[in-house]
C-alpha cells in the first residue's frame, strides 16, 4: 500500500536548524513500499498473512483462526494519489490534498491469502471492525472477520501486546509481503530483525509521549516499505504484535533518515476484543511480565545476517500496494551508530562518558597552564 504525504515547511526548517531533532518532530514527506534489506520469513510465520482487495494488497496477522489484525486505510475507500500531511499531534495538516478515510466497503470484497509465497487460495472476509478514523493520521487500524479458517497449518497465531509497556529502544521485528526496495530478486513473504523503535507516543495529545511521535503511535527507522502496509510489529524478545504497519514518513523506504509509523496495538483491545467475541474466540495477550524495559533509541538497530474506539461496521474497502518499482544499489544498510547529522538528528546519540571525562582534564590542564603563566609575569 502506498501513501504519499509532504510537509516541506518541515524539511525546510530541519534544513536551517541542522543536526536537531527535528527530524522526529515532525513527518516529512513519505511514501510506503516493502521490508528493505530482509529474508524470506520461515514457515513459522504463516500467521502473517496477505489482505487483498480491488487488485490491490496489503498485510496481516491472524490472530485467531478467523480474525485479522490490519490498517484501517487498507479496508477503507482510500486515494493516495495526492500529497497529505500528517502533524505531530495525529492530526491532517492544513492545506493537504487527500488523506481522509472514506467509509469501509462490502466484506465481500476483501479476501487474504497466505503462505511464504501466497498461492491462488483466498478465504473472503465476513464482517470488518473499525476505529472510525477519518483521517490516515491517527488510529489506523481494523480487524476483518473471515469467513473460514486459513489453511496456514500447525502453526502458533499472533500474541498481543494490550500492556502499554513499549518504549523507545526495544528491539522489534517486522514481517511482510511488501516488495524489497534492494537489488535481491527472491520474491514472497519477508522479514527483518533487529529493528529499534524510534519513539512512542502518549494515549492522547493532552499526555505526550517521546518527542514528535503522534498520539497511539510509534516510530522505527528502516524497515517495512510497499505492501507491508497492515503488517505487524513484533517485539523481538517476547513475539507479541505491538503495532500495525501505516505510515513512511521519507521519500524512499531506505537509509538512516527513514522514519515509518505503526499504530499501536494496546489502545484498542476493547475494539480487537469485540471483534474476536464475535467469533467466540478471546485474545492470545502478552505476558506483562514478559516486556523488556527498552533502551536508548538506535542503539541495536543493525541489519540481521542476511484515539477513541469506535464500534463494527460490516463491509470492508480496498487498500493500495504491493507495485513494484526501481530498486536502487547502495542504500539502506541499517541504523548504525555513526557520526552522520542525520543519524546524530534521528537517534539523539550522546558523548560517551570517557569522552566526557577526557574532555574535562584537557581543559583543567590548560586552565593550569594559563595561570602558571600568568604567574610568571
Amino acid at each position: 500500500m502506498k501513501l504519499f504525504t509532504s510537509s516541506m515547511a518541515a524539511l525546510a526548517l530541519s534544513t536551517l536548524i541542522g543536526c536537531t531533532d527535528a527530524g522526529l518532530e515532525s513527518p516529512v514527506a513519505s511514501e510506503r513500499e516493502a521490508i528493505v534489506n530482509g529474508k524470506i520469513s520461515s514457515p513459522d510465520d504463516n500467521a502473517v498473512i496477505a489482505v487483498f482487495g480491488g487488485g490491490s494488497g496489503c498485510t496481516g496477522t491472524l490472530i485467531s483462526p478467523t480474525v485479522v489484525l490490519t490498517a484501517l486505510h487498507c479496508v477503507v475507500d482510500f486515494d493516495s494519489r495526492f500529497t497529505f500531511s500528517c502533524q505531530s499531534d495525529g492530526t491532517l495538516a492544513p492545506g493537504s490534498t487527500t488523506g481522509q478515510l472514506g467509509p469501509t466497503v462490502d466484506a465481500k470484497n476483501i479476501s487474504v491469502g497466505f503462505g511464504v509465497s501466497v498461492g491462488s487460495e483466498r478465504v473472503r472476509a465476513k464482517a470488518i471492525y473499525s476505529t472510525g478514523s477519518n483521517d490516515v493520521c491517527h488510529d489506523d487500524l481494523a480487524v476483518i472477520v473471515l469467513e473460514s479458517p486459513p489453511a496456514i497449518g500447525d502453526v502458533p497465531l499472533v500474541s498481543l501486546r494490550f500492556a502499554e509497556s513499549t518504549r523507545k529502544g526495544q528491539l522489534t521485528r517486522t514481517v511482510g509481503y511488501g516488495d524489497v526496495e534492494t537489488t535481491q530478486t527472491e520474491k514472497g513473504r519477508q522479514e527483518r530483525r533487529n529493528i529499534s523503535i524510534r519513539g512512542v507516543g502518549g494515549p492522547d495529545t493532552a499526555t505526550p509521549g517521546d518527542k514528535g511521535i503522534a498520539p497511539r503511535t510509534l516510530q522505527v527507522g528502516e524497515g517495512p516499505c510497499h505492501g507491508d502496509s497492515g503488517g505487524p510489529l513484533f517485539s523481538q524478545d517476547t513475539g507479541a504484535e505491538v503495532g500495525v504497519y501505516s505510515i513512511l514518513h521519507t521519500s524512499t523506504c531506505t537509509g538512516l533518515d527513514v522514519r515509518n509509523t505503526y499504530t499501536l496495538v494496546a489502545p484498542f483491545e476493547p475494539l480487537i476484543r469485540l471483534a474476536l467475541e464475535s467469533e467466540g474466540a478471546e485474545p492470545i495477550v502478552e505476558p506483562e511480565e514478559l516486556i523488556g524495559s527498552g533502551g536508548e533509541a538506535g542503539e541495536a538497530s543493525v541489519p540481521d545476517d542476511a484515539g477513541s474506539v469506535g464500534g463494527g461496521s460490516s463491509g470492508g474497502s480496498p487498500g493500495t500496494s504491493g507495485s513494484t518499482g526501481a530498486t536502487p544499489e547502495g542504500s539502506g544498510r541499517g541504523s548504525f551508530r555513526d557520526s552522520s547529522c542525520a543519524y546524530r538528528a534521528a537517534g539523539r546519540r550522546e558523548p560517551a562518558p570517557w569522552l566526557l571525562a577526557s574532555s574535562a582534564l584537557v581543559l583543567a590542564a590548560w586552565i593550569a597552564a594559563r595561570r602558571r603563566a600568568r604567574a610568571r609575569r
